[in-house]
Formats: C-alpha cells, structure tokens, sequence
C-alpha cells in the first residue's frame, strides 16, 4: 500500500558485508536481479556471491519474495536456506553469499513505520482541522502532528498578512519569545515554519478551556455546563497568571499587552498567558545572557482596557516590569467587580481614562448590586486595596514586584481559609502588608 510517507521517503534495500554498505537500491513494484554480475539490477562486488544469485520480487509495501537463483552458497531468510519464491517480511534478515540486505526508509529500519502515525516523515508534517480561532492576522486550527501523532493547536499567517514584513517579524518574534520562557503557564512553541502552500505557521500544545473573559462572563450568568466559579477559584486562576508574569519578568520579558481575553483557562486547571508578540525585552547589565534573543518588536501595543498611563503617553523607555503590575492590578479590578478598569469605547475615551485616577471598585459599583461571587455578599476591601495599588498611575506607588502583589493577596486568601469571611477583619488584620515594598 502507498503511503504519504513512502512517497517522500521510498523503500531502499541495503547491501552490507562486514558491516560497511557496499550496495544500495530504491525498491519499486518489479523484479531485481542480484549477482556480482554488472548486468544485475543490484550489483555485489564480493566473491562469495555468483554471477547470478538471487532475484528479489517486490509486488507491493507488504508482499515481498526472495528466490535463490542456484548459486553456489546459497541465499538464507533469518538463517535458513531458502529453495523456490520465499516470502518474506521488511523484518527479515536475508544473507546473500556473504552479504546481507536490510529494508530501510530515510535511514530507518523500514519494518518501524508499520508501526507508527499515517504521514509519519511525510512531506505534509501536519493534518489541518477546524479553526479554533479567526483573528485579523492569522487563524488558529486544531491540528494533528503526523509524526508524533498528537493535537497541537497550529497558528497559520493570513496572506495579506504575511506579504508585511512588520506583521511577519512580529509572528516570528512571537513565537521565539514563548519557546524560550519554559514556564507551566506558558504555552510551549513545538514547531516554526513554512507549510506546503509557503505559510508561515507556529505549532503549540492544544488546550481545552476558555479565557479568562470568558470565565467572568460565567460569574454574572451561569449555566448548566458553565456553573459560577468562586472567587476563590478565580484568585487561584489569578495567582497562576502571576507566576508565568514574574518568571518572565526574570528573564527580562515584559508581557506588555496583559488583558482576560489572552489568558487561557484549561478544563483541568492548567493557566496560560499567550500572545507575547509586543512584548518588551530589558537589558540586563550583570547578565547579558539572560536577555531573550528576538527580533524588536514591529508595532507598538494598542489601546486597551488595560493600558498604563506610560503606555497612554507613549513614554516607551518607561515600560517596564510594573507596567504589566499596572495590568495585573486591572485584572484583580475586573475579577473583583466584573468590570474593566477603562470602560471607554474609542481610542480618545481609553486615553483620556488611561491617564485620570480610576475609580474604585465601590465607588465604581455605587447604586449597583453586590456581586454575586463575593464572601458575605459583601466586597472584598482588602483586595480592592491591592488591586487599586497595582493601578496607581505613578509607578513607584504600585507594587515592587509580581511577587509582592501575590504575597498580599495569599495573605487575603490564607485568611479566608482559615475562616475570617468578614472583609471589615480581613481588612483590619492586612492593612500592615499594603505598605511593603519588600519581596
């Protein structure tokens, strides 16, 4: 039977005496004669095989004969003489005289790839199914790696996309970021290229779940298969998004661009941060090493919900790792009270609110129902505190570090645990931690 795979890397019988290969052929459907005789279609040069040994029949990739030709030692199938057409099998030690012949394809025994996935070293490396995800630059598919026989999620360039030079470098970037910050909650980069029809493509782990947007969507309206997450459960999924921030934030990676809609929450609790295309890279001067190498990045980050001041101002040299603490702090807001920090709908209004004081969660929810996810039916002020610190418009009045924030709220849900639901004590017995500025 032909396969993908046999196409690209056809059947080969190789021809070894004293473990050195002497000969060599592509084996098709037909007949090959096998002597020391230069009219053979394989040629032995060894004394001990005749002019004439033996003839080889392949009828197809599983159907395959030896005949011994009367020569004067013999040919063998696995050390045993064989008189008249002998079947054998790609796993089959033939001896011709002195010789012996073995199947491979590229370079590998040829009897493993009944073994192994349809397309396995094929020209095609991956089975494209549906789309996962239509963006304005590329869309993700579900996909099938053929060699290793696993889901991969397969991001592939739009063509008008991939004719801009700008977006090309920003994909490239995107990807050479991720592969090297190796963290639980970051998506690890499997694969990047061209395919057949000259696309450029990332592979990543497939992962089934939601973003976090979508996750609070499910906290003001839950359904049968989606049931209200606590807030317990949303902090946990929040601390996980801070350990992927700090560790890059370690290797002189600011994420930049830090909103629910590119967090990734798996079915089985796994957390992602995704799209570090417009990330900034520091330098550090004691450790030149640690500097991610990747192109600079193409295009400046848009305005978001989530947008710093110094990001608003186009202040570039004063991005740094507390801008994405900026973002985090929106994030607590969002998870916090269900909304986003910014509300503005055009460019002006996210500008304009980009740079005013934001509001806090009480007065931002004033004359509105509690949230349904709150402990007592009452806002956590502990964590509105936190939250609104990291969302300082001064840099040096939010938190230090990605770690100092997670320390004030593990404090918060250390609390919890141990029993204290009433925000009014929390409140009291966490206020001492607001102040440090100390890992």
């Amino acid at each position: 039977m032909t396969t993908p795979s046999s196409l690209a890397h056809p059947l080969e019988a190789i021809i070894s005496c004293d473990g050195h290969t002497v000969a060599r052929c592509v084996l098709r459907r037909g007949r090959y004669r096998i002597g020391h005789d230069r009219s053979n279609d394989i040629t032995i040069d060894e004394q001990s095989v005749s002019a004439k040994h033996a003839v080889l029949t392949v009828e197809d990739d599983g159907e395959f004969f030896i005949e011994d030709l009367g020569s004067t030692v013999g040919t063998r199938v696995n050390d045993q003489p064989a008189f008249g057409p002998t079947a054998i099998t790609l796993e089959c030690q033939i001896q011709i005289g002195g010789a012996t012949i073995e199947f491979q394809r590229a370079g590998l025994p040829a009897s493993v790839f009944q073994f192994l996935a349809t397309g396995f070293l094929g020209t095609q490396r991956y089975a494209v199914g549906e789309i996962i995800v239509q963006g304005s630059t590329s869309t993700i598919y579900d996909a099938r790696d053929l060699s290793l026989g696993r889901a991969v999620a397969m991001k592939i360039m739009l063509p008008e996309s991939q004719a801009k030079p700008g977006y090309v470098l920003r994909f490239i970037r995107e990807a050479q970021i991720a592969a090297q910050l190796q963290h639980p909650g970051i998506l690890p980069i499997y694969d990047l290229g061209l395919d057949e029809q000259q696309r450029l493509y990332s592979t990543t782990r497939f992962v089934e779940g939601d973003s976090l947007a979508g996750l609070l969507d499910t906290v003001a309206a839950p359904t049968a298969d989606a049931p209200r997450p606590s807030l317990a459960a949303l902090l946990t999924v929040f601390q996980k998004v801070c350990d992927a921030v700090a560790y890059a934030h370690s290797h002189g990676v600011v994420h930049c661009t830090l909103r629910p809609e590119i967090i990734t929450v798996g079915h089985y609790g796994e957390v992602f941060v995704n799209n570090w295309g417009l990330a900034k890279l520091l330098v550090f001067d004691d450790e030149p090493t640690s500097r991610v190498q990747a192109p600079e990045a193409s295009a400046e980050p848009a305005l978001s919900r989530y947008t710093s001041p110094e990001q608003a101002e186009g202040a570039l040299e004063d991005i740094d790792t507390r801008t994405d603490i900026h973002a985090l702090g929106g994030l607590l807001f969002r998870i916090l009270t269900l909304r986003d920090p910014i509300t503005g709908e055009t460019d002006s209004e996210l500008l304009e609110q980009a740079l005013s004081p934001r509001d806090a969660p009480a007065t931002a929810l004033a004359n509105q129902p509690p949230c349904p996810h709150w402990p007592g039916e009452k806002l956590p002020e502990y964590l509105a505190a936190v939250a609104m610190k990291a969302l300082s418009l001064n840099r040096d009045d939010r938190h230090p570090t990605v770690r100092t924030m997670q320390q004030e709220i593990a404090a918060w849900q250390e609390g919890a645990a141990a029993g204290g639901g009433d925000a009014g004590k929390l409140w009291k017995g966490f206020t001492g931690l607001l102040g440090r500025h100390k890992d």
